[in-house]
Order: C-alpha cells, then structure tokens, then sequence
C-alpha cells in the first residue's frame, strides 16, 4: 500500500506536473464551489427550483458544441495560453456575479463562464501529456482522478462553509480569486512544450471535425472512449438519485451527505489500484475485466439495498466502476498526437456530458415507475455489459500513435502528428 502511495504522490516532485495538479485542483474548487454559491443566489432572488436547476444546465451547455469549437483554440496558441485566459475570464465573471442581481443576467454570465471550462479543461488535459514523461503519465493521470475527486468534496463542503459564514455573494466574490491562484500556477508553464503553439492546428469547427476525424483513425483510442463513456453514463446515476434513493430505501436525511460522498471514497481506492502496465490493448482488456467485477458487485447490492449497510456499500462499490477513467485517459494520452490532442479530448468531454444527459434523463422516469434500487441496480448491470463487450470483443492492435488528421472543408488529410 505504501508504495502505491508513493507512485501516486511522485508526479509532484517535478515542477510542470506539481504546477498543473495546483491549477486542477484550485480551479476545480472555484468551480464547484461556485456553482453551488451561484444556485443560492439564483434560488434566493426568484424562490424557483426551476431556476436554480437552470444554473446546472446552463453550466453544461457549453460542452454541446461552443465548448469545443473554443478548445480548438488551444492546439494553434498553446496550452498555457488558453488557460491562462479562460482562468481571467472566469475569474472576472465571477466576481461581476457578486454584484448582480438579475437572474437572467446571472444565467448569461454563468454561461458564459461555462464556456471557459471545455477549453480550459481540454488544455489542461494535453497538457498533462507535454510535460510528463512516459514512465510520469501513468502516475500523474491516477494523481489527477484523485484530485477530482477531492475538489468535488471539497468545492461543495468550502463553498457551503463559503455561503453559510459569509454569505452567497461575498463567496462568489472568493470564487474568483481561485482562478487567479490557478493562472499563477499555469503562468509558471510558459516555459514548457505545453506552451508551443501549432500555427497548422485547425480552428473552430474545422478543429472540432479533426478532433472526431483522430478517434476515428485509431481503433484503440475509439475503445478506449467507448469504454469509458459507456460505463460512466450509468456509473453517474447513483450520485444523481442520491435523494430519492435514501428517501426509498429509508435512509435519513442526515446521512445523505455522508453516502453521496462514499461514492468519491469507493473511487479513490480504486484509482489507487487501477491498471497502468502492459500494451495499451491489454490495458484496457484488463480495465474492462476489473469494471465489469465491481458493476456487477454493487448492481448485486442494489438489490438488497433495503439494508442499510447494502446501500452503503452499493454507493462505495459504485465508485470504484469510475477508477475506468485513469487507464482509459493514460492510453489516450499516450496514443493522442500533440496537434489535435485539445480539440480531441474536449470532444471526449462533450461525448460524456451528452451520455449524461440520455441517462440521467431516461433513469428519472425508470426511478418514479420502478424506484431507485432497481433503477441503479439495472444501471449497474448495464455498466457491466459495456465492459464485457470491450473485455471480450477483440480491438485490432496497432504498436504506434495514430497520426494527426487535419480537417479542411474538403476533408483532406494532413501531415502526420508525432
């Protein structure tokens, strides 16, 4: 155990790696935090749930289509450069919210702070991969699944201590000067391969076209992102129905905090322990056989979820299902070319957030006609299936990175990537 710690802490050693997981972490709690201050504000000047809920639409909006055109913009200018823009913006938007008092003018500038997520989020990703090594990646990618767990802890718990001392405005106001804090840390990329710009990097929806054109081209990588996202579509719902789950199966109010956050827990120990060696074939062979011994444990405890020691571990076991997205990136990361590599991920990105929304909205309607513990116990199994299907349908092998696909109007190739 101590030297799975060990691998996991060791990306910090080095400078760039240590500066990324700084602005991942710090900008992912503005974000959270934020978005939970911003529904306060929202609830509180029109005592509507219809508008408070808008606040979560309009924040995934952006990741169907404008998103990604936006990421593009980081393989022609750089890395660092993208988030260092998208991190003033947000930072600015922010802090002009503490001050407004309109809903609909608040909802316009948390879309338009939506929109500096996708291309910031794509950078940071190919990012990671400028900077690391071969033998860091790995390590580094089952480093940031950690941190996203936390910052989604620790952005709800700061920003509910944030609104509950000092108020939802002035913790809007506290928001922004998280992603000040995140710009130092990437500021201090410039000097890496993560700033080099690529003036042959197509822009726009030409970029976006490219970035599908590369899943695409490479078998392995279209299995990874199919295996990633057809299990995380479904392995989303137990923290979705976390409340009309509880109120079915009579577990307390106090203690839906509690089980929400199990679900990071359940995660975090299976990052730990997630698959990272072998060829990038046997990776995710193994990533899906692992997946599909976990789905089907907590689809078994759904179904006795009556018990309250079931439900909880239901909830933990379900977490560990989401551990698929630290061997699924690394062979990603490793297999993505360096021009293309932002557009390409953030169109991953926007293919999750669209899963999420199929089943999040298919599984409200099979929860009020079945109940949840059903519900999730067939989501459950459905994760499962998606991970026989990969364990056991042959992807064909290819040894070498995919080359990068440029993407005009015609549809021409361009010059291969690295």
């Amino acid at each position: 155990m101590n030297q799975r710690i060990h691998r996991l802490v060791e990306p910090l050693r080095q400078p760039a790696p240590r500066s990324l997981a700084g602005a991942h972490l710090v900008s992912g709690l503005g974000d959270w935090a934020g978005r939970l201050a911003l529904t306060v504000v929202v609830y509180d000047r029109s005592q509507s749930a219809a508008w408070a809920a808008a606040v979560t639409v309009v924040a995934l909006l952006p990741w169907i289509g404008p998103g990604q055109m936006l990421a593009t913009l980081a393989d022609r200018y750089g890395r660092t450069t993208v988030m260092i823009v998208s991190d003033l913006a947000r930072a600015v938007l922010f802090f002009l919210m503490a001050f407004t008092t309109s809903v609909p003018i608040l909802l316009t500038a948390a879309f338009a702070a939506g929109l500096c997520v996708p291309p910031f989020a794509g950078a940071r990703a190919a990012a990671l991969v400028d900077v690391c090594d071969d033998e860091t990646y790995p390590k580094a990618l089952a480093l940031f699944g950690v941190l996203t767990q936390v910052e989604v802890l620790a952005g709800y718990a700061a920003g509910g201590v944030l609104v509950a001392t000092v108020g939802a405005r002035p913790a809007l106001a506290l928001n922004a000067v998280t992603f000040l804090v995140s710009a130092a840390f990437v500021a201090s990329l410039r000097r890496t391969a993560a700033a080099q710009p690529n003036s042959t990097s197509p822009v726009g929806w030409a970029g976006v076209r490219s970035g599908l054109a590369i899943w695409r081209t490479d078998p392995v990588c279209g299995r990874a992102l199919m295996l990633f996202a057809g299990t995380n579509m479904f392995s989303v719902l137990p923290e979705t129905l976390v409340v009309p789950f509880a109120a079915d199966v009579e577990i307390s109010e106090t203690w839906i905090g509690a089980l929400a956050a199990i679900i990071a827990i359940g995660s975090l120990i299976a990052v730990v322990f997630a698959p990272s060696d072998g060829t990038h074939e046997e990776l995710l062979r193994a990533t899906a056989w692992r997946g599909l011994v976990v789905a089907a444990a907590s689809g078994a405890l759904f179904t006795v979820a009556s018990w309250p020691v079931a439900a909880f571990a239901a909830y933990a076991v379900s977490g560990m299902v989401d551990a698929i997205a630290v061997p699924t990136n690394q062979v990603v990361g490793e297999r993505l070319p360096q021009a293309g590599r932002s557009a390409a991920m953030t169109v991953a990105a926007g293919t999750q957030n669209i899963t999420h929304v199929v089943a999040i909205s298919v599984a409200g309607i099979t929860a009020d006609r079945w109940g949840t513990p059903t519900t999730l116990a067939i989501a459950m199994v459905a994760a499962g299936c998606v991970c026989m299907w990969a364990a056991l349908r042959p992807v064909a092998p290819t040894s070498t990175r995919p080359a990068a696909v440029a993407v005009s109007g015609a549809g021409n190739e361009g010059t291969p990537g690295p």
